[in-house]
This record gives structure tokens, C-alpha cells and sequence, in this order.
């Protein structure tokens, strides 16, 4: 039976890919201070890539492999990310925390974390509850850094798995052998090589890329593509590009929008029929590096006679297609990096 606790529940909140031994001292000192300890498990609904190799499913597994003992006292929630939004990421939260406390008359709700770098400020949008430091004897294992671990993983060294729990390094070992740690593998070489021809050696700042994304809405139906080529290869994706030098940031999209859909409609009605445009800057949007992009919400009149614009896959597009509002829910695991989100703060579908 259980001492009287200070808490009924703790928060730890986290994307854990993979989850480290920092990770397992930080559950372990939550399950000191609370009853039951309520993981959230960030970037739910996410495309599998080099930065979210693991499926929720795949996350619970790892950890609830390191309490043998006090698993029944962990419970999971899933949350997705929304990269423009803090607002409704907060509520997904509040939501999940409300619903795994209904039952409790008196409960007590903490939430356990350090503050290691900005990504930490999310510790700051829960008032509501006391927050409790994370408290670590080793300080050293606080250096222990998730992108470090996943770089390792995949270029085929083995000290990852000093940073690891030795049931994690069993599971991770496992998924070595399939054939979507071999999808990812290449595409973090992919990343990496990119990184490296883009590092603009003398120059004194990181390189900041620029792109442009076309948001196209016809008769209840949105224009994208399915990607030809890493990174993301297979994945959906709005119609778009590196900015060209020579263009400005409305003329590259509608450039890349005929280059990689075929679409037939003249560029004048193309322009014509913009109704906003807006920068989506996350720091984090892509695994390339530092990349800006400046999509444009295209919303063209829905024609009963022609029906939709014949659209065809072409230059880095292996396909093009209309598809439904409806089936965007379903699709969202399936969009390139934020994209999703990109189309989400046009139409909030």
C-alpha cells in the first residue's frame, strides 16, 4: 500500500524519442512526490521522420519497460503538436489531465520538469498546478541530449546505447531490423549530407532557407502532393520550393504550384484568386535546418460544369492529387514535416 503522497498526480511531459536515463531519473522522481504519474507524449499524429522516429505505441512500451514495478501507476496520454498554436496545445493538455483526474474529489496535480533550454518554456503555461523541479544527485545526466542519441542511432555507432536504460537499448536493437528504421536511416544520411554542403564554410551566421507552400482549396477539396524524394519521401505535402533567387515570394509559389501539380489554370487567375498570406517560422519545422516558409492560401471558384483542375505530379512531385476536407483528419500522420499544421491555420478543419 502506498504512503500518503504530496501529490495525487504528477505531470511529466515529453516527446521521449528515445527516452534516455535522464528521462527514466525524471519518472522515477515524479513516482516519489505523487500516487500516479500521467505521461504526456508528445507529437502524436506526427509522420514518422528522423526527428519522430517512434509511434506513441512505441514510447509507452519503452517506458513503462523500465517500471516493472510501478507500471500501474503510470498512466499515458497522447497529444499532438501544434507548432502555431500554443493555445489549443495547452487545452489538449488541460483536457487529458481533466479526464485522467475526473474521478479524484481532491486532487492534488503537480508537474515535474527542469528548465534546460527554450524548449522548456512550455513548463510556464500550466498555472493551474504546482510545479515541482526536477531533482537530479548525477547533474551530468541532465547533459543527456535526445538528438544526440537519435544522430548516433543512425549512423550505426553503439554509444547511444550508454545513455539509454538497457531494456531500451534492447528495444531500439529490434527496430534496427525493420524495414522502417532502414526508410529513416536513409533519410537522416540524406539530412546530413544536406547539412553539410549547406554549411556556407566563412560565413558568420547559420544559413536561414526560404521557401514557399501553396494552400489550394477548391470545392471542398485541397491540392497536394505525395513527395518523390527525401527527405520525406512518400509523404504528403503542399505544392512548393526553395525560393529562387530571381523571383519574389508570390511569384516562386505560384512558379513551384504549376511546376509540381501541372495544374492548367493561368497564373494571372492563380494570383488573382490569393486571398492571405503568412510566414511559418518554427525554428524546429524542419530536420534541413533554419527554414522559413511563406505559404499562400489560394481559393479558387468552384465550377459545377468543369469540376476540379486536371492536376498531374511533376519536377520533385511523384504525384498530384485533390484531396477531400473530409479525409485530411485521417491523413494527418501522412503530412511532411509541419504542413499539416500549415493548413490547419488556414482553414481549421
Amino acid at each position: 500500500m502506498l504512503q500518503k503522497m504530496k501529490y495525487t498526480h504528477a505531470i511529466v511531459i515529453g516527446r521521449f524519442q528515445p527516452f534516455h536515463s535522464a528521462h527514466q531519473d525524471l519518472i522515477q522522481y515524479s513516482l516519489t512526490l505523487a500516487e500516479k504519474v500521467i505521461v504526456i507524449l508528445g507529437s502524436a499524429r506526427s509522420a514518422s521522420d528522423v526527428k519522430n522516429p517512434f509511434t506513441p505505441a512505441m514510447r509507452e512500451e519503452m517506458i513503462r519497460a523500465c517500471f516493472p514495478v510501478d507500471g500501474k501507476r503510470l498512466n499515458f496520454r497522447s497529444v499532438r503538436d501544434y507548432p502555431y498554436n500554443d493555445h489549443v496545445w495547452t487545452t489538449e493538455v488541460q483536457n487529458a489531465i481533466n479526464e485522467e483526474t475526473e474521478d479524484e474529489t481532491e486532487a492534488k496535480v503537480c508537474i515535474v520538469g527542469f528548465f534546460k533550454d527554450r524548449s522548456s518554456y512550455y513548463l510556464n503555461l500550466f498555472p493551474q498546478w504546482s510545479f515541482e523541479e526536477f531533482y537530479c544527485k548525477n547533474r551530468e545526466m541532465l547533459k543527456i541530449n535526445a538528438t544526440e542519441i537519435r544522430e548516433k542511432y543512425f549512423t550505426d555507432g553503439e554509444t547511444w546505447k550508454a545513455d539509454v536504460p538497457k531494456s531500451i537499448a534492447t528495444q531500439l536493437e529490434v527496430f534496427k531490423q525493420t524495414e522502417d528504421f532502414a526508410t529513416l536511416q536513409k533519410e537522416h544520411a540524406y539530412v546530413k549530407q544536406y547539412k553539410e554542403d549547406t554549411r556556407f564554410v566563412g560565413v558568420p551566421y547559420k544559413p536561414v532557407f526560404i521557401t514557399t507552400d501553396a494552400v489550394v482549396v477548391q470545392s471542398g477539396h485541397i491540392l497536394v502532393i505525395r513527395r518523390g524524394h527525401q527527405p520525406g519521401k512518400g509523404l504528403l505535402a503542399l505544392p512548393g520550393g526553395f525560393l529562387q533567387p530571381e523571383l519574389t515570394l508570390e511569384d516562386n509559389a505560384i512558379k513551384e504550384l504549376k511546376e509540381e501539380t501541372n495544374i492548367k489554370i493561368p497564373a494571372q487567375v492563380l494570383r488573382g484568386s490569393i486571398k492571405t498570406s503568412r510566414p511559418f517560422d518554427n525554428p524546429e519545422r524542419s530536420a534541413r535546418g533554419r527554414t522559413v516558409t511563406f505559404a499562400y492560401f489560394i481559393e479558387l471558384e468552384p465550377s459545377l460544369k468543369d469540376g476540379l483542375p486536371k492536376v498531374k505530379g511533376g519536377d520533385d512531385a511523384a504525384k498530384a492529387f485533390w484531396l477531400p476536407l473530409s479525409a485530411l483528419g485521417e491523413n494527418e500522420d501522412k503530412f511532411f514535416e509541419d504542413h499539416y499544421s500549415i493548413i490547419k491555420s488556414f482553414l481549421g478543419v
